[in-house]
C-alpha cells in the first residue's frame, strides 16, 4: 500500500470521528461575537505564516483568495485536519487541553476553455469556553455570588466558488458564495451561597439557556495580478485582493430560565463586517516562493441581538515562503517543499480597552506522494503531495495584564490529489 492511501485512510478515520466530536476550541476568548474564527488557509499557505491573497496554488484549493482558482492545473480534491495542545495560564493556574478536528474538504475542477469551479465543506467559527466566577455581596449578611458561564457550537460552510483569466491572462478574477449555517448554545448559572459554600435556604440557584441557531450568505469576491519579471528564469510577481461581505445572516435565539420557565424566542439579522486583504508574492516556478499578507476587519460594526461587549478593529500581518531544492530530482529529500513563516494579529478581542494580540511562528513540509521525479508544471502529470504545517504561538499575556494567556502548537495534516479527469480519449 503507498504512502498516500496510507494517510488518506487516517484523514478519513480522523475526520469520521471529528464530524461527530467536541468542540475545535477550548479558549475563554471564544465567548465574543461568533466564536473563534477558523482559519481558511491551505496547509501548504499555513506553513509560510498563513499567506493566500497573492498564493501562487497551482495544485491545491486556496480560498483565502478565489481568483487563485483560475490557476489550478489538475482536478483536485484537498482535505485536511488539525491538533492543538495549549497551554492555557491564569493568575489562578493552569491547564493543558488538547482540541482537534476537521479543517476542510474541498474539490476543484478545471475546464479546457473557461472557469475553473470549486465548492467544499469546512467550519467557520466555533465556541468552546467553562468559566467560572464568584465573587462577595454584602446584603443582611455576606454571601459568596458563584457564576458559572459555558458555550458549546459553532458554525459550519458550504461554498461554491469560480475565476478565470483575462486582460492576456494577467488578471484573475474570482468569486465565492458561502452559506453559513450552525448553533451555539450558551448558558449561565447562577448560585448564591454561605461562606461556609453551603446553599442559602430559600433560593434557589438559577439557570439560562440561550440556543443560538445562525443561517445565511456570505460573498467574497478576488483578483490577482500576475506578471513576468525574467522570463528566462520563470520569475514572476503576484498582487492579490480580496473582499469579504455579509449578504443575509439570520439568527434565532430561543432563550429557557428555570426561575419561570418561560421560554423566549427572538429573530435578528446579524451584520458582519466586511473584510479586505492585500497580499504580494514573488516566485520561481517550481522552486521558490516568498511573499506577505495584510487583511482588516472592523468588528465596531457588529451586530448581534442586543449584544453590547465592545469590539475592535482587527489586523492581521503575515510574512513567508517556500522552497523546493529540484522538483524535477529522483532524491526525495530534494522534492520536498521546505516552508517557513511569521505572523502577527491583532484580534477584535478587547479586554479594557486593549486589544488582544496573537503572535506566532509556522513551519511546514509538502511530501511529494510520487517515488520518481516529477515535472509539476507538466500538464500531463499530477502532483499530490502530503502537506504538514506547525504553528507556534500565543494570544493574550499574562505579563501585559490581560487575564488569560494561551500557548498553543497547533499542527495540521493534508493531502491535496491531482488528477487529470474527463480526458476524452482519443484512438488511431
Amino acid at each position: 500500500m503507498s504512502i498516500l492511501r496510507i494517510f488518506f485512510y487516517i484523514l478519513l478515520a480522523v475526520l469520521g470521528s471529528q464530524l461527530h466530536a467536541q468542540n475545535l476550541t477550548v479558549s475563554a476568548y471564544s465567548r465574543y461575537a461568533l466564536g473563534d474564527i477558523i482559519d481558511n488557509t491551505t496547509t501548504r499557505n499555513a506553513g509560510m505564516g498563513g499567506l493566500g491573497v497573492a498564493s501562487d496554488n497551482f495544485f491545491s484549493i486556496n480560498r483565502a483568495n478565489p481568483a487563485s482558482y483560475a490557476d489550478i492545473v489538475f482536478s483536485t480534491m484537498d482535505i485536511a485536519v488539525f491538533g492543538q495542545p495549549t497551554q492555557v495560564r491564569t493568575d489562578a493556574g493552569e491547564n493543558r487541553p488538547v482540541t482537534a478536528g476537521f479543517q476542510n474538504l474541498s474539490f476543484a475542477f478545471p475546464a479546457n476553455k473557461g472557469p475553473v469551479i470549486a465548492f467544499g465543506f469546512a467550519p467557520y467559527s466555533t465556541t468552546g469556553y467553562d468559566i467560572f466566577d464568584s465573587r462577595i455581596i454584602e446584603l443582611d449578611t455576606t454571601y459568596i455570588q458563584q457564576v458559572d458561564y459555558q458555550g458549546d457550537g459553532g458554525l459550519n460552510q458550504v461554498f461554491l466558488g469560480t475565476a478565470f483569466k483575462t486582460l492576456d491572462k494577467k488578471l484573475r478574477i474570482g468569486f465565492n458564495a458561502n452559506y453559513l449555517f450552525g448553533n451555539t448554545l450558551l448558558s449561565w448559572d447562577y448560585t448564591l451561597r454561605n461562606t461556609d459554600s453551603s446553599l442559602v435556604t430559600g433560593i434557589t440557584p438559577t439557570s439560562i439557556v440561550r440556543d443560538v441557531y445562525v443561517r445565511g450568505l456570505q460573498g467574497q469576491v478576488g483578483l490577482m495580478y500576475v506578471d513576468t519579471l525574467n522570463k528566462e528564469k520563470r520569475t514572476y510577481i503576484r498582487l492579490g485582493a480580496t473582499a469579504d461581505y455579509s449578504l443575509n445572516l439570520r439568527a434565532d435565539r430561543f432563550t429557557i430560565s428555570n426561575e419561570d420557565t418561560v421560554s423566549a424566542s427572538d429573530l435578528t439579522r446579524i451584520q458582519l463586517p466586511s473584510k479586505f486583504g492585500f497580499g504580494v508574492m514573488v516566485h520561481q516556478l517550481g522552486h521558490w516562493s516568498v511573499g506577505a499578507d495584510f487583511t482588516y476587519q472592523d468588528w465596531n460594526t457588529f451586530q448581534y441581538f442586543n449584544d453590547s461587549t465592545a469590539l475592535g478593529p482587527e489586523f492581521r500581518i503575515g510574512l513567508g515562503g517556500e522552497w523546493i531544492p529540484n522538483v524535477e530530482s529522483f532524491k526525495y529529500l530534494r522534492r520536498i517543499a521546505y516552508r517557513l513563516g511569521v505572523y502577527m494579529k491583532q484580534t477584535y478581542i478587547l479586554v479594557e480597552d486593549e486589544p488582544i494580540s496573537d503572535m506566532g511562528v509556522s513551519f511546514g513540509f509538502g511530501l511529494p506522494t510520487g517515488r520518481s521525479g516529477n515535472n509539476r508544471f507538466n500538464r500531463g502529470r499530477s502532483s499530490s503531495r502530503l502537506n504538514l504545517s506547525f504553528e507556534l504561538g500565543r494570544r493574550g499575556s499574562l505579563a501585559a495584564g490581560f487575564p488569560v494567556e494561551e500557548n498553543y502548537a497547533r499542527i495540521r495534516l493534508g493531502i491535496n490529489l491531482n488528477e487529470r479527469w474527463f480526458v476524452r480519449r482519443v484512438v488511431d
